[in-house]
């Protein structure tokens, strides 16, 4: 009979905690989701999510805490769904299109949102100084998606850290156009942007390289 080691203190205790946290978060996302962050008071936090000031203080010191906590949530969950895109397409082609297509989904499953809310969440993402390493995160995640491919699963003459900069564009300008406009329709701008993309990566690479070399051959 094997003999099943009992939980640590130090793990019950990380274990509390990130309970702790995510009861917190959930509370603020759905409180910010309705109402915005301006309009959603600490004491609204506590009281949604059933804890003490004090307590909820200790972990999150102020609401700014909690609203960094959520947009790195946030840039998380946009890492997951670029890798996924990465691991499930065989060409950029098609990596590129299931990135785009997951981000339409994203937007067809999200509930309502306050605009000031996801403005928030962006800003501190891509606009202040400690945002560099959420940038860099998903930066990298897009390389890696190309990279998948290679340089030659690009349109001619296109590095990957161009076209990666171009798909990381489409994604924050769509961003930013929704934040600021009540009349932007994000999911058709975003399959949009997707489609355009998706247009400039060629369909088959292993055959357009086999053309390649045979307009090589002939130019010798």
């Amino acid at each position: 009979m094997h003999h099943v080691p009992a939980e640590t203190g130090a793990s019950r205790v990380d274990r509390r905690v990130g309970e702790f946290r995510a009861r917190v978060l959930e509370a603020a996302q759905a409180l910010f989701a309705s109402n915005g962050v301006e309009a959603t008071k600490i004491d609204d936090i506590c009281e949604a999510a059933d804890v003490a000031r004090r307590t909820l203080c200790n972990h999150f010191p102020t609401k700014a805490h909690i609203v960094r906590a959520l947009s790195r949530e946030a840039v998380s969950r946009l890492v997951a769904l670029i890798d996924h895109a990465r691991e499930e397409g065989c060409t950029n082609h098609e990596r590129v299109g299931l990135l785009f297509d997951g981000l339409v989904s994203r937007t067809l499953e999200t509930g309502p949102v306050h605009r000031e809310s996801v403005g928030a969440f962006f800003h501190v993402a891509h606009g202040t100084s400690g945002a560099t390493e959420d940038e860099l995160r998903l930066s990298a995640a897009i390389q890696a998606l190309l990279e998948a491919g290679g340089a030659n699963d690009l349109p001619p003459d296109t590095s990957i850290e161009t076209f990666a900069e171009l798909i990381l564009g489409a994604i924050y300008s769509t961003t930013l156009e929704w934040i600021h406009r009540e009349d932007y329709d994000l999911e058709a701008r975003t399959a949009a942007h997707g489609a355009f993309l998706v247009g400039l990566l060629p369909v088959d690479p292993m055959n357009r390289n086999d053309k390649r070399a045979e307009q090589e051959r002939h130019v010798r």
